[in-house]
């Protein structure tokens, strides 16, 4: 049995097929993604972490990977030391491998978990959340990630058997704590059971963004009562308190029906109370979730581009948000940010009538672990982007350069705003440092258990001859197509078994 495993950038779930197991205190579903340390320098985890000295609380610790961090400062006693991201996150996976197995579950048996990561990060990023796995003893591979928005869809499937095996075009939300991940699944087959990944972006703002937007209102707020934040000594310390006061306001006024709740602040704020509104917190968060629209808007594009269907790429780029929506048939709505009343409206008003607006499961920051316990009855997942490397070497392999690096994505949602340039990945000889003359081979590196059939000038693109010469250029569309420029011409290939729908 598949065991699922959610590291979420603030709490982390388990689960089954038969659900989500407690892994927190007092049987809470989960357990939070906090490190820290106390004042004798011992490591804390979960729940001991929330109450470490604020200074000595490493939150957010997953989101040090998104944002290509490797050391955050820890303020100690003796104080502040650089700590070892990587290092955090081993830990605390150990932790939850320690908690699995008092719930009875074994994530230290070979193919046993299904991990989840942000369908944005590269293959450098999903390495070091692997590497982190199996320092905690987990027998994981790269084939047991899976992209978080990917299983919400899952989730959703899996609880919604389909009478009809009618295509369905779904576009996942998925917004949680240090990521918004926006994914456009085609589902087909009998039961669904096909799900193709026709596009899928992301950017490195989530919950803890907003916590930050409100901690700098409630700042705003404490300035017209006559408290200035950055003139107290350590004004740094008191900036993360009301971070966590942002925090707590957030989670309260997610609930339904709560317009309004207090914020009691720390007596360093000089016993001030403030009360803080949904309204407030909407008028925070708007121009937050106008960017997200604006990714919505890319992450169709791009799902356009992988079809390349009776449109040129330029005509994609120009068609407007309204035509592009209307192709979706369901939007769902994954991670805890999601439970946020404005997220939902937002939606709303920017898809038609006709499209479905629901959670991926209920609560919804529980999509990615029930989908990813139920991702293996999916056996065709189509990737949007390879899963393998493509090497060029010379000289016997002496010398050699990574031309396209496993999972990186195809286009970035910054080429689809005005002139942002080809909707394509797109290396040249001067972006890898190649030789001028001479000659070497592509070699592709397959992280997958399917064997890569690829072509590229009616040979395999494995053990492909390159020409060097300054004008070297290697590219793969969103469609799978693949194209190099060298010494000898123009050769034009495909990566087979691409989704496109005809």
């Amino acid at each position: 049995m598949s065991i699922a495993l959610d590291f979420g950038t603030s709490t982390t779930f388990i689960a089954n097929r038969d659900g989500v197991l407690p892994i927190g205190s007092g049987m809470a579903a989960s357990m939070p993604s906090v490190v820290g340390y106390s004042d004798d320098g011992a490591l804390v985890i979960g729940e001991e972490a929330q109450s470490a000295p604020l200074g000595q609380v490493v939150r957010s610790v997953k989101r040090a990977i998104t944002q290509r961090r490797d050391f955050v400062d820890v303020a100690f006693p003796s104080g502040v030391r650089d700590v070892g991201v990587d290092d955090l996150i081993g830990h605390l996976l150990h932790e939850v491998v320690r908690r699995g197995a008092v719930r009875g579950q074994d994530l230290t048996a070979p193919g046993a978990v299904r991990l989840g990561c942000p369908a944005m990060w590269d293959g450098r990023q999903r390495r070091r959340l692997l590497d982190a796995a199996q320092r905690a003893g987990m027998a994981l591979t790269m084939e047991g990630l899976v992209d978080e928005p990917v299983a919400a869809g899952i989730a959703w499937l899996a609880a919604h058997p389909s009478g009809t095996d009618a295509p369905l075009r779904m576009l996942v939300f998925d917004m949680g704590g240090g990521t918004l991940d926006i994914a456009v699944l085609d589902v087909r087959g009998p039961n669904h059971h096909e799900i193709s990944v026709l596009a899928a972006v992301g950017v490195g703002e989530g919950g803890d963004a907003l916590d930050e937007s409100i901690a700098d209102d409630l700042d705003f707020m404490l300035a017209s009562e006559g408290l200035d934040v950055l003139a107290q000594p350590r004004a740094e310390l008191l900036h993360e308190q009301l971070v966590d006061a942002a925090r707590s306001a957030k989670v309260a006024l997610s609930a339904e029906g709560v317009t309004e709740v207090p914020i009691v602040l720390p007596p360093a704020f000089g016993g001030i109370e403030i009360w803080y509104e949904r309204d407030r917190i909407e008028a925070v968060f708007q121009r937050q979730m106008e960017r997200a629209e604006h990714y919505v808007g890319a992450a169709l594009r791009v799902a356009r581009m992988t079809e390349l269907v009776g449109r040129s790429a330029a005509d994609i780029a120009r068609l407007p948000i309204e035509a592009l929506v209307a192709d979706i048939d369901l939007v769902l709505l994954s991670g805890g940010m999601t439970q946020l009343p404005y997220v939902e409206q937002r939606l709303r008003w920017l898809f038609p009538d006709t499209t479905r607006i629901e959670r991926a499961a209920l609560p919804p920051d529980q999509a990615v672990a029930l989908g990813l316990a139920r991702a293996g009855n999916y056996g065709r997942i189509n990737m949007y982007r390879p899963a393998f490397d493509v090497v060029l070497d010379w000289a016997d392999g002496r010398g050699f350069r990574t031309v396209y690096e496993a999972f990186t994505p195809l286009v970035e949602a910054a080429q689809l705003a005005p002139g942002g340039g080809d909707l394509r990945f797109i290396r040249t000889g001067a972006d890898l440092g190649l030789p001028r003359e001479g000659a070497g081979r592509l070699r592709v590196v397959s992280y997958s258990d399917s064997k890569v059939r690829a072509t590229l000038g009616g040979a395999k693109l494995d053990g492909f001859a390159v020409a060097f010469a300054d004008q070297f250029e290697f590219s793969i569309y969103p469609n799978g197509r693949i194209r190099i420029t060298d010494a000898s011409g123009v050769h034009e290939g495909q990566i087979e078994d691409w989704h496109t729908i005809s």
